[in-house]
């Protein structure tokens, strides 16, 4: 017969569980509901204004020799960058999975690449990292989009300059529906320049060179903003999906304790009574 103290422990246990469960997802629910309020539409098609811009200026600047090929619109292969968005909380263990996977592939397929982690739930990935103190590869205030995004963007010209890297890979994840998140890997650079070759008339009055460093950081900084959004959005709605799932189980669980918790201890006083009846039968 199981005992009722263990029995009552187990509630205490599962209610508790359920208490955090129920938290969690406030949170994560909240910080969903921050996250999908950003206008995806005007945001992607002031990254597609950025690149095409871009490209523009750095097609004239090509034609009128002030520009050889740099780092960001090279067309050769070089050294490698990958930037993962990884997670620092729990209930995302698929989501955590499906990184791992998509990254060891890719590591194993350019064993030479740069790897940049941000997210201690990946952190026992082998890599090759540049160390560098200055950088916090803390992402617990990602919330903050924009204090994310440039971060990532100051990463990325770091390796570009310092390091020497002509191809850049941000792994994050892709959203999909509520239920459903998947990983995908987006190449940030090289940016593919557009090949002009007449130029009847400018109209730019700066030099091109500032402009394209202007331009440049404008759209690795959108598009940067852009990835983490939808990462953080396929990130919480694993989550509160998880936890969801974790509070209605944590309810059928206590449902079958308390269904056993009281048959256990009418058991007890049936037997308790029995007894009782008993020693009265046997004193006659």
């Amino acid at each position: 017969m199981e005992n009722i103290q263990n029995i009552k422990s187990r509630i205490r246990t599962i209610n508790n569980i359920q208490k955090a469960a129920d938290a969690i997802k406030v949170i994560s629910s909240i910080k969903l509901a921050s996250v999908s309020k950003i206008d995806v539409n005007s945001l992607q098609s002031s990254i597609e204004i950025l690149k095409n811009t871009l490209s523009i200026v750095a097609a004239e600047a090509l034609y009128f020799n002030e520009l050889s090929e740099s780092h960001w619109i090279r067309r050769t292969e070089g050294k490698k960058l990958l930037v993962i968005l990884s997670v620092d909380q729990g209930f995302c263990g698929s989501f955590k999975q499906s990184l791992v996977d998509s990254a060891s592939s890719f590591i194993e397929e350019n064993n030479s690449c740069y790897v940049e982690i941000f997210g201690k739930k990946l952190s026992s990935i082998n890599r090759n990292i540049v160390n560098d103190n200055s950088i916090d590869r803390n992402i617990k205030s990602r919330y903050a989009i924009d204090a994310f995004a440039n971060k990532l963007k100051d990463i990325i010209f770091k390796y570009v300059n310092k390091h020497g890297v002509h191809e850049v890979y941000v792994l994050c994840g892709k959203y999909k529906s509520a239920v459903l998140q998947t990983t995908k890997c987006i190449r940030i650079l090289p940016i593919t320049i557009k090949d002009f070759h007449t130029f009847n008339t400018t109209e730019i009055n700066t030099s091109r060179l500032q402009l394209m460093d202007y331009l440049l950081n404008r759209y690795l900084y959108t598009l940067c903003f852009d990835i983490i959004r939808e990462h953080l959005l396929a990130e919480l709605s694993v989550r509160v999906f998880a936890v969801d799932k974790t509070s209605r189980n944590a309810d059928d669980m206590q449902r079958e304790l308390t269904l056993l918790y009281n048959r256990t201890r009418q058991t007890r006083i049936t037997q308790e009574l029995t007894e009782i009846v008993s020693s009265s039968e046997c004193v006659k």
